[in-house]
């Protein structure tokens, strides 16, 4: 079972790792262009926050443990996918220059 922090933490971690791959000019363009798109619509640390104060009237609720309290930080090197995170799309030029296919 998984419980709301490792949830929390889960969600944020994918965030991060979506800025990672986006940015890493070695993988290939379609990658990096499908980790855009897909951060796009990707719940941020602000997204995450909210997220947590929601609570249905049963008691129950997204099953989420705020940020500040889910320990994320350790496993996040490039931070937190945030509502102001601009991830450049990435031009065909730069697969040529950029990395390997």
């Amino acid at each position: 079972m998984t419980l709301p922090d490792e949830r929390t933490r889960a969600l944020l971690h994918a965030g991060s790792f979506l800025i990672e791959i986006a940015r890493n000019g070695d993988l290939p363009i379609a990658i990096r262009r499908r980790a855009i798109g897909i951060a796009r619509h990707f719940p941020t640390l602000e997204d995450v926050s909210l997220m947590a104060m929601i609570r249905h009237p049963s008691g129950l609720g997204m099953g989420l443990t705020p940020p500040r309290e889910a320990g994320w930080e350790n496993n996040c090197p490039s931070g937190p996918l945030l509502h102001s995170t601009r991830l450049e799309w990435p031009e065909e030029s730069e697969s040529v220059t950029g990395g390997a296919l």
